[in-house]
């Protein structure tokens, strides 16, 4: 119970919207909006009292444990309500000192915005994206591919990456729906160096709120059961 593990996980903090014009405050506060509880990490979207529209949480291993190659995985449930949009993801460590995003690299396992979901079933889309300096939203040619989840809000799914110096596999439960192999120079390929983790919900946004936020919410969970990191030995 209580705050992540501060050996592995830190979090950033602030409003600035995120570069995608974001409506949240990511703040650092156990009891509201990131904490463990029932052996799952709770990351919690939650309307805010202090001047501000919402707070949330954004969780990273950035400073703490950085990873290159090898096989990561995700264990989550989704939130549902229209204006979500969480994410589990990796960010090259070289973004802060070095070259700016998307240069240093950005690999998408789970995304999910809450306007895809059924909210009677749960059913709903994840998205595997690649960004670099080559390919990225901006420009609208980032490698991206989606696939249906059934009872994604519900249930607990697995979102897996494996990543080799020759390219990068993504899946859901097992299943793969997502390759990117363009190796050939630093533009496309800037995944031969370390990446941190990312862990966060956030609301609104240029996606997240592309089709507004549902008025009726109040608070929406984003539930992590697992992340596991094996390494490329």
């Amino acid at each position: 119970q209580g705050l992540p593990d501060s050996t592995k996980w830190t979090f950033d903090i602030g409003n600035w919207g995120w570069g995608n014009n974001e409506l949240q405050y990511y703040t650092d506060k156990k009891a509201e909006n990131a904490r463990l509880e029932g052996g799952n990490l709770i990351i919690e979207a939650r309307k805010d009292d202090n001047g501000l529209p919402w707070s949330s949480a954004r969780l990273t291993t950035r400073g703490k444990v950085s990873f290159i190659y090898g096989k990561i995985e995700f264990r989550a449930k989704v939130p549902a309500s229209r204006g979500t949009w969480s994410a589990g993801w990796l960010l090259g460590d070289n973004y802060v000192d070095e070259i700016s995003w998307p240069y240093c690299g950005e690999i998408d396992v789970l995304e999910n915005v809450g306007f895809e979901m059924d909210g009677k079933t749960g059913n709903g889309k994840t998205h595997a994206s690649i960004h670099c300096g080559a390919y990225y939203f901006k420009l609208g040619n980032q490698p991206t591919s989606i696939t249906e989840v059934e009872s994604m809000n519900n249930s607990f799914h697995e979102y897996t990456l494996e990543w080799l110096p020759s390219g990068m596999i993504i899946y859901i439960d097992g299943k793969k729906y997502f390759d990117y192999h363009d190796t050939s120079n630093d533009l496309t390929w800037p995944f031969n160096k370390a990446q941190n983790l990312i862990l966060n919900l956030a609301i609104g946004g240029g996606w997240g709120g592309a089709q507004g936020l549902d008025p009726a919410m109040t608070s929406q969970q984003f539930i992590i059961d697992y992340v596991r990191v094996f390494e490329k030995r």
